[in-house]
């Protein structure tokens, strides 16, 4: 068994993205037993893309034990042998996985919008999809005369250059997820939905431009010099990008679908967390609000034990988490100078004089 260093990040990348898509694709079938719906083709549709997927990854861990990502001249022929068939292999699961993922995203979009132009447009595209499914294909089965040419060579025999069928594959591809990102953008944009909601909906959709985007990134390692050169050593960029494109397009497929789950789970709990924040707010404005006194040392008290006052002099208690103040208040029927003088004089009290005007002097403790 022979390790490249490639070989083993790309382990560790498919280790933890095929947990990913695997919990993604369950709790899409979980949602759909929340809404209570029955199965719909585009849930077929994705099943297929998952088990195309799980099998392209099969072939590539099959290909890292014989040194994918190596240098060509560091391997046996045998194990150059095997690098043939698995680029033979990966070639019809990777386009099934990516076509029957494209398909279900276009079914969905069928379910989702009602309008009949833009239910046109889309089974146009399905059509294209199939088509460029079938294209590929033949290509793939006629890129080597024989077959098995590549690791098994007889006198006659001869292939085609795989990197423009690879150029040309990923060229249809990114002109067919580009379509199908724009397809339902002036549908969305022309509902009357909030216009958050408009984006929150419209970046979930634009996601697959992250799959454009690594496309160009593949055609690019594809061209490179050093991958037409040593191609064992380039299939370990190829085969990142390669499997990075249907992982991201599976979690695409299916993040519109878990819209039942965050309006079930994830809602409630994020309301309740606001209205406990908003709670808190409000009972920190009433207490402001119960502040006795003014300037430098205001108190709030969170219970209030009002006592009558009668016409000579009552007692006010204000209870504050088991610690009392005490304030005197006397009611006068008539106002004069000295009565507000001789309140300002008493230490942490409250004077109520008749023309409802209200003075005191605080203390600080």
């Amino acid at each position: 068994m022979l390790l490249s260093r490639q070989g083993i990040t790309l382990t560790i990348w498919m280790s933890v993205f095929t947990v990913v898509i695997t919990i993604i694709i369950a709790l899409r079938f979980f949602a759909i037993r929340v809404k209570q719906r029955a199965l719909r083709p585009d849930d077929y549709m994705i099943l297929v893309a998952y088990v195309a997927t799980l099998a392209t990854e099969g072939l590539t861990w099959w290909g890292i034990a014989n040194g994918l990502g190596a240098h060509t001249q560091e391997l046996t022929m045998d194990q150059i042998a095997v690098q043939f068939k698995i680029l033979l292999g990966v070639g019809f699961t990777w386009l099934f996985a990516t076509v029957f993922c494209k398909l279900s995203i276009l079914w969905m979009y069928v379910c989702i919008f009602s309008i009949k132009p833009f239910r046109m447009a889309a089974y146009v595209l399905m059509f294209m999809v199939s088509g460029y499914g079938v294209a590929f294909i033949c290509v793939f089965f006629t890129n080597c005369t024989p077959l098995d040419y590549p690791w098994n060579p007889v006198p006659g025999g001869s292939c085609k250059d795989v990197s423009i069928e690879e150029i040309a594959s990923v060229s249809v591809n990114m002109v067919i997820d580009t379509a199908i990102v724009v397809l339902p953008m002036p549908v969305l944009w022309g509902l009357q939905l909030a216009t958050r909601k408009k984006i929150a909906i419209s970046g979930i959709f634009s996601l697959g431009l992250l799959v454009v985007a690594l496309m160009g990134w593949r055609v690019q390692i594809t061209v490179q010099a050093v991958t037409q050169a040593d191609f064992v050593y380039g299939l370990g960029n190829i085969g990142l990008v390669t499997h990075l494109e249907i992982w991201l397009g599976i979690i695409i497929a299916c993040l519109p679908t878990l819209a039942p789950l965050f309006s079930k789970y994830l809602k409630p709990v994020v309301s309740k967390a606001r209205g406990s924040k908003r709670s808190t707010g409000q009972r920190h404005l009433k207490e402001a609000q119960n502040t006795i006194g003014g300037g430098g040392d205001s108190r709030s008290f969170s219970k209030k034990n009002w006592v009558r006052l009668d016409k000579e002099q009552a007692l006010l208690e204000l209870e504050e988490g088991g610690n009392f103040s005490k304030a005197e208040a006397m009611v006068r029927s008539t106002s004069s100078i000295e009565d507000e003088e001789a309140w300002r004089t008493q230490p942490n009290a409250i004077g109520v004089r008749s023309d409802v005007r209200v003075y005191g002097e605080s203390q600080k403790r």
